[in-house]
Formats: C-alpha cells, sequence, structure tokens
C-alpha cells in the first residue's frame, strides 16, 4: 500500500513539474531557460529619458523571461565613458549598453554621415535610413564586431549656443565652436571656416564665460542643465545633428540565449525605446523653454543654406569614405 502511494505521489509531482516546464515554454522564456544576470550601462542620466526607459526595461524583461534574465542597471556613467562602454560590450567585459554615437567613430567610420552635421533633415530621415538596408548593414558592422543591436533610441536634437547671432552660414566664420572629440563633426565644421576646440564638459561653462570658446552645440537638455544661459545670449534652431542612440548586447551572449529569450530583449527593448523618444520628445520643449527663460533668445536659422554650402562636402566624402552608399540614396529617404 505504501509503495502504491509513493508511487501516485510521484506521478503527480512528475506531471506537475512537466505541466510547469511546458507552460513556461509556451509562454516565453521561463523556469526552462539557462538563467542569466547581465550587467547594462549607460553614461546618461538616471532621471533623463534612457535611464527612466532602462528601469522600465529592466523590470518587462524580468517579468516576461520569467525571472530568467536578471538585468543590473548602472547609469550616469558609473562603469565608464561611452567609449569604454561600446569597447566592453565589443571585448564581453560588459553585457549591455546604452550609448550613442561614438560606435560610428570606433566600428563604423563608412556611416559616419549618420552623424554628419546639417545632412539628415528630420528624424523621419534619421529612421527611414536606420530601418532600410542602409541600416541594417550597419548593424551588421556592429555585429562584426561582437554588438548586436536590440534598438534605437531618437535620443536628442543638436543645436548651436553662442553671443552672436547664426541664421546662415556665413555666421559661423571664424567662430572659436567647442565640439566632442568625433571625427565628422569636427571636419564637417571646419569644411564651413569654424575654429573647432575640444573641452572637457564639465569644463564648458567656464570655457564660454571666459571666451577660450565662443560657442558650443549640443542638445537642449545639455544647455539646461549645464546652465549655459548665464553664458550664452543666443540659441540657434540648427538642428544640424538627429543624434540617436542604441540597446546593444554583446553578441556571443545573445547567441547563447535561447529564442523566446532573445524575443523578450528585442521586444522590450523596442517598447522601452520607444517609451524613451516620447520622454525626450517631451523634455526637450521643457529645456527649450527654461532656456528661453534664463535669458536665451531663440533664433531661427536657414537650414537649407547651411545644407547647400556643405554638399560639395558631402558628395567628396560619400566617394571618398562613406562609400557604403551614395548622397543620392540618403536624400532619396528624405520626405
Amino acid at each position: 500500500m505504501l509503495k502504491k502511494i509513493a508511487v501516485f505521489v510521484f506521478a503527480l509531482t512528475s506531471a506537475g513539474s512537466l505541466a510547469f516546464a511546458g507552460g513556461a515554454q509556451e509562454t516565453g522564456a521561463g523556469q526552462a531557460d539557462k538563467k542569466f544576470d547581465i550587467d547594462l550601462a549607460t553614461s546618461y542620466a538616471a532621471e533623463g529619458p534612457a535611464g527612466k526607459a532602462l528601469v522600465k526595461f529592466v523590470a518587462d524583461v524580468k517579468e516576461k523571461s520569467g525571472g530568467s534574465v536578471n538585468i543590473n542597471l548602472f547609469t550616469d556613467g558609473t562603469l565608464g565613458n561611452p567609449k569604454d562602454n561600446y569597447t566592453s560590450v565589443a571585448s564581453g567585459d560588459l553585457d549591455m549598453a546604452v550609448t550613442g554615437l561614438e560606435g560610428l567613430d570606433l566600428y563604423a567610420p563608412e556611416y559616419t554621415f549618420l552623424d554628419c552635421p546639417f545632412l539628415i533633415k528630420d528624424w523621419n530621415h534619421s529612421m527611414a535610413l536606420l530601418n532600410s538596408g542602409i541600416g541594417d548593414k550597419l548593424k551588421a558592422r556592429y555585429e562584426e564586431n561582437g554588438i548586436t543591436t536590440l534598438a534605437w533610441h531618437k535620443r536628442d536634437i543638436r543645436v548651436l549656443a553662442s553671443n552672436r547671432q547664426v541664421k546662415t552660414p556665413s555666421d559661423v566664420t571664424g567662430m572659436k565652436l567647442r565640439l566632442p572629440g568625433m571625427k565628422v563633426y569636427v571636419d564637417a565644421w571646419g569644411n564651413l571656416k569654424v575654429t573647432t576646440t575640444t573641452v572637457a564638459m564639465s569644463e564648458l561653462y567656464t570655457a564660454l564665460q571666459t571666451n577660450v570658446a565662443e560657442a558650443c552645440e549640443g542638445g537642449y537638455e545639455q544647455m539646461k542643465t549645464l546652465k549655459l544661459y548665464e553664458v550664452q545670449k543666443y540659441i540657434a534652431d540648427t538642428d544640424h545633428v538627429f543624434e540617436f542612440v542604441g540597446l546593444f548586447i554583446n553578441r556571443d551572449l545573445f547567441k547563447s540565449m535561447s529564442d523566446a529569450q532573445k524575443k523578450v530583449l528585442k521586444d522590450c527593448a523596442a517598447e522601452s525605446m520607444k517609451y524613451a523618444d516620447s520622454l525626450a520628445e517631451k523634455n526637450r520643449e521643457n529645456y527649450k523653454n527654461e532656456c528661453i527663460k534664463g535669458g536665451m533668445k531663440s533664433v531661427q536659422v536657414d537650414k537649407d543654406a547651411f545644407r547647400n554650402a556643405m554638399t560639395a562636402y558631402y558628395k567628396d566624402k560619400f566617394a571618398k569614405v562613406w562609400t557604403v552608399t551614395t548622397y543620392d540614396e540618403v536624400m532619396s529617404y528624405a520626405k
């Protein structure tokens, strides 16, 4: 009798275990999958659009993977600067990162046209390119370097702050402009006869105050949080770069996951980055208003004049460096 009871209990337990495992597989990733505990880093602030969206991403992945993928989030540059994050994800020293345009300089210089000042007309143009065959080729280029792209985020639109009004290309001639060290920025603005200088972000306010730099460029968030409205009179809506960033994962780590876990990561990444997009758009208007309240005067710019002044430069670069596509093909996505 005891043996019969033991067999009956074992049968019930086994059936329950099989049903649980089957259920986990049917609904997606879960108990049946290998468990992963991975680190995700970004240089962006925890309270910014990307930071807030990543909190959602982490929670969604844990829930939808049935707890099989646990992500530890590190914001505000805790695990290094953007270039550090890129190289660490590529090598596998870091599992995941959200970072921006530095990757083009590092791994895909032939795609730096996506970040070239004044070339891309608007977000629709930028996203059409990223969602085209061109974007797929860029993802493949990253893949070759050990990085899998999960989703894109429309982070910010770069504008120009200065102590002189800027409306046309002639207005920037000879201007001492602070730029990040990315080659495509330095080359493009140099083509407009700008004198470029590199200053650490932490020293930017003082550099502008003491005229080490006469002007700077970046998003409205940068202008507001660094209180640059105290040392710059004008803000020109050049909209010269539509700055996208990526949510990346180490290629080999991603390949080691189950199909269900991969799907969870991709789906949650797409959803969270769309959420980041909406936050960024809303914040941009708020930051712009704060800059104007702080004393800056908004200046409307003849963007076509800048683009026309750069056309010969663009075509030369497409012939020599950006050979993965053509100027005409890139502009065909602008509607």
